[in-house]
């Protein structure tokens, strides 16, 4: 069966859900676990009890204020469990090393040091795990690209793994004292363009905003992607 990568996301998730909960699900919990609205949750999985992969079920919700209330439920079939093995690794996964390869390639070109450049990029965030990413990292590559080969960018350089990880193991609180801590060391060099650093204030709050709301799956994927591309831009020239 032919599937989009968003569908097999869906379905990932989906089974994922299932075997963590023994449960149906309700669609407003996999839209949470994916991402996106309820709305968006509810019209894919009707779309894949089209294609045999879902059944859905109404049930009375006895947790309900209004007594006899149903809701709708989903769980997977047989089929879609086939499919499981097909989707060991996460589909996201490839998506990511493609966005991470792009990001890779704009720093080791240059390109970001474009202030123009920088603005558009940063301009908006599409949904999807990958560009969540991708704007994390790209946010903390600007304030180290604006850092210059001072002080500022040997001190995040000696201390990045250390902000980063506990135990080994990138951690939310990491990558939150990083955003802060990188800030920091930028205000502290340079106070010349008041109207960018408002603006790189403003990145970083979105940037700490993302984070706090990142799944712990993603703040691991995030900060082993973060030293990645990092570390050989901070190395010296």
């Amino acid at each position: 069966m032919k599937l989009t990568r968003r569908q097999k996301t869906f379905i990932y998730r989906l089974l994922e859900l299932y075997q963590d909960l023994d449960s149906p699900i309700h669609y407003s919990v996999l839209a949470a676990r994916v991402g996106v609205s309820p709305f968006t949750a509810y019209d894919m999985l009707r779309l894949l009890e089209e294609k045999g992969l879902v059944i859905s079920e109404y049930r009375v919700a006895s947790n309900k204020p209004i007594p006899g209330r149903s809701e709708v439920l989903f769980w997977p079939t047989e089929r879609a469990q086939d499919l499981l093995l097909e989707l060991t690794d996460d589909p996201d996964t490839v998506e990511w090393e493609v966005v991470n390869k792009r990001m890779l390639e704009k720093i080791r070109s240059g390109e970001l040091c474009e202030h123009e450049l920088a603005e558009e990029m940063l301009a908006c965030l599409p949904p999807g795990e990958s560009a969540i990413l991708c704007y994390c990292i790209e946010v903390m590559s600007i304030i180290v690209l604006r850092l210059g080969h001072g002080a500022g960018r040997r001190l995040l350089a000696e201390n990045l793994s250390l902000i980063l990880e506990e135990k080994g193991t990138a951690t939310r609180a990491g990558l939150l004292l990083l955003g802060g801590f990188a800030l920091g060391l930028l205000a502290e060099e340079s106070s010349e363009d008041t109207e960018w650093s408002r603006e790189l204030f403003a990145l970083v709050q979105r940037y700490q905003t993302l984070i706090l709301e990142m799944e712990p799956r993603l703040c691991r994927r995030l900060g082993e992607s973060m030293k990645e591309v990092l570390i050989p831009l901070l190395r010296p020239a």
